[in-house]
C-alpha cells in the first residue's frame, strides 16, 4: 500500500503518515501533503515522517498506534 507523509488536518505543526490504497490515489488531494514521496512500506514512511518532523521543528503523530 502507499503511505504519503501529511499534516493531520491541515495543522503545519504536526507530521503524520496516511495510507492511500491506490483505487483512491487522488484522495492524497485531500490533504495538506508534507510530501509527495510515496513509500510502500508503512515503517519506512514513519521513519521518514519522524526525521522530517524532527528537522523542521514539528511534532510527528502517528495514527491509532499502528504507525508506531
Amino acid at each position: 500500500m502507499p503511505y504519503f507523509i501529511i499534516f493531520p488536518c491541515g495543522d503545519r505543526n504536526k507530521i503524520s503518515v496516511v495510507e492511500i490504497i491506490p483505487a483512491l490515489s487522488y484522495e492524497i488531494n485531500d490533504y495538506a501533503v508534507a510530501s509527495r514521496k510515496e513509500f510502500h512500506e508503512v515503517e519506512e514512511a514513519v521513519e521518514y515522517a519522524k526525521n522530517l518532523a524532527k528537522e523542521n521543528n514539528k511534532e510527528y503523530v502517528g495514527d491509532d498506534g499502528y504507525l508506531d
